[in-house]
Formats: C-alpha cells, sequence, structure tokens
C-alpha cells in the first residue's frame, strides 16, 4: 500500500518451550514441519485435537537450540499450553508462559516497516525467518494480502522500543487500525483469525489452511491421521466463504455465529465473522460444499456470496 498503517496489540500466546527434547516433543503436536528449523526460523501452523479439529493456530520461533517460542495474536496461552502439557510424559520439555507484560505492533506498508526496522536498530527479517534486537523479535505475520511485519516484546526494554516505533509512525501521519478494522482486512483477503470466530469445530481443510499450516509429509502428530485421509479424499463438506453484507447491521459482535439460511430456510452454514468499513459490509461464512446458490439469509440482512472471477467456488 502507498500508505502507513499500524495496529497495537497484547498477543493472547507467548509460551516458552525448552529443554532438550523441545524440538522432537512440539514435531508430535504441530500440524507443520519443525524438522528442517534452524535457529532463527519461524513456521506457521495449527494445534488440532484427535479428530482434526483446530484448537488454536500459532508461530513457532526457534530462539536457540532448545529453546521456542509459540506466539499466538488471537488464541489463549491457556489453550494451548493445556494442549500440550497433556501429552508430556517423558520428554525432558519445560512449558512457561510469557505473555503476561506482552506488547505487540504490526505495521503495513513498506516504507515504515523499513523506517521501524532502522529507528529500534532491528534487522528487516527474511520471510520465514526472525530477527531479535534489544528486547525487540521482529517477524512476518498473517493479516491479509499485505506484507505484515509484527514487532513482538516480552521485556521492559522491548516495550520500550514498542513505544519508540508507536511515536514514529505516529510522526509521520501513519493510521492507528482498531481491532474491527484488522479483521475486516483479514476477511476482505479470505483469512480466518483463528480464536475469533473460527476454531474448534471447523478442520483445516474447511478453512482452507491447509495449503500453510498443514504438512502431509511429515510423520506422526495429533491429528495427522484424519489429515491424511482428507488429503486423500480432497474434498470436505464445508468450505469458507467471503460474504457481501447487504442491509442494516441488525448483528451485535457477540450474536455470532449466525445461521445462513437459503430460501426455503434451510440451514446451510454460519456466518462467522463480520466488519464494516467506509465501502460496506463484509464476512466470512462457513457453507456447506453441496450449496450453489449466490446468496443467503444472515437474520434481516442478505448475504452475498463473492466468488473467484471464472470460478464456481470462491
Amino acid at each position: 500500500m502507498a500508505f502507513s498503517r499500524f495496529h497495537k496489540f497484547i498477543p493472547r500466546c507467548c509460551l516458552k518451550v525448552t529443554g532438550p527434547d523441545a524440538g522432537s516433543f512440539l514435531q508430535g503436536q504441530f500440524s507443520n514441519d519443525l524438522s528442517k528449523m534452524g535457529v532463527g526460523d519461524v513456521v506457521y501452523g495449527l494445534w488440532l485435537d484427535r479428530k482434526g479439529k483446530v484448537l488454536a493456530d500459532s508461530f513457532v520461533l526457534r530462539r536457540g537450540p532448545e529453546d521456542y517460542l509459540v506466539v499466538s495474536v488471537d488464541c489463549g496461552e491457556k489453550t494451548i499450553f493445556e494442549r500440550l502439557d497433556a501429552y508430556l510424559i517423558m520428554e525432558e520439555v519445560e512449558l512457561s508462559g510469557s505473555s503476561d507484560g506482552a506488547r505487540a505492533i504490526c505495521i503495513l506498508g513498506e516504507s515504515p516497516q523499513v523506517a521501524a526496522c532502522e529507528k529500534v536498530g532491528i534487522e528487516m527479517p527474511l520471510a520465514d525467518r526472525f530477527t531479535e534486537s534489544n528486547g525487540l523479535i521482529a517477524f512476518w505475520g498473517k493479516r491479509g494480502s499485505e506484507g505484515a511485519l509484527e514487532f513482538l516484546a516480552l521485556t521492559e526494554e522491548g516495550r520500550d522500543r514498542i513505544e519508540i516505533v508507536d511515536a514514529g509512525l505516529r510522526d509521520i501521519g501513519s493510521e492507528e487500525l482498531d481491532r474491527e478494522a484488522m479483521s475486516f482486512l483479514a476477511i476482505e483477503a479470505k483469512v480466518p483469525e483463528i480464536g475469533l470466530g473460527f476454531g474448534d469445530s471447523d478442520l483445516p481443510q474447511e478453512l482452507g489452511l491447509e495449503r500453510d499450516a498443514v504438512s502431509f509429509n511429515k510423520g506422526c502428530y495429533l491429528g495427522q491421521e484424519v489429515m491424511a485421509r482428507l488429503h486423500a479424499m480432497g474434498r470436505v463438506r464445508k468450505r469458507l466463504v467471503r460474504i457481501s453484507i447487504e442491509g442494516p447491521n441488525t448483528i451485535a459482535p457477540g450474536d455470532l455465529p449466525i445461521d445462513l439460511l437459503d430460501a426455503a430456510g434451510k440451514r446451510q452454514g454460519q456466518l462467522r465473522a463480520m466488519a464494516y468499513s467506509k465501502s460496506g459490509g463484509m464476512g466470512l461464512g462457513i457453507v456447506s460444499s453441496g450449496f450453489s446458490g449466490d446468496s443467503l439469509q444472515a437474520g434481516t440482512m442478505t448475504a452475498r456470496l463473492l466468488r473467484s472471477e471464472g470460478s464456481s467456488d470462491d
């Protein structure tokens, strides 16, 4: 984008996983392949249950030979801690939460990203890598179609540098985005925000996450059998769709999810996320793969399915 935008937030999970068995333990729990990770690498993936449903998503950062950091924007540390702790038996692994006091800022726009790195003396990270300096960690997030540079601070020194970045962005007239504005960007790019309307009732394939967040070549991990079976079948019963919202907004955020009904009043799915901008309302929903219509009813509003050009599916 030609202009600068940013979003300050408190990450829900910053979980340290350390010890001689930390890497092999995480590899046996995470949906993506961590076996080739070197120090400084970051991998995005999911924490699944036995049925392959998504409990949480996160980034895994390898900070040292026996030192990993699990970071999630919207999924709670308690959920991921309990998911991992339940499968710790004889492994030499320590789990320690470090979310208290964690602060973060996400920057959209190449020029302000470069300027922010220079201002706090941290190297711009490469794709699938993170950099760390003076209490600050920088890596690329998954916010939508734009490159989103995430700055994460776990220490007082790092939090001070977050404030330096914040002040610099305001000095150049950057626009601060609130939570709804960030959700609109995610919806626009068809990125389901795990922990905000999407999660434990969904399979990765229903959310289109199998491409970036699931490995079909690694060894066994929790939920792997379901992933392999669905991969062989090549199709699921539900799919993620973008939706244009028409009509006055009569749905409060706390009302979601809300059923999506066809013309005959039959439930075809759910509206899970919704946000508004100057251009109007947009949402993300889960809809039956067998539904071929163009619109559904969400309460008193019309939900029109937005399809890709030249495709019968979104």
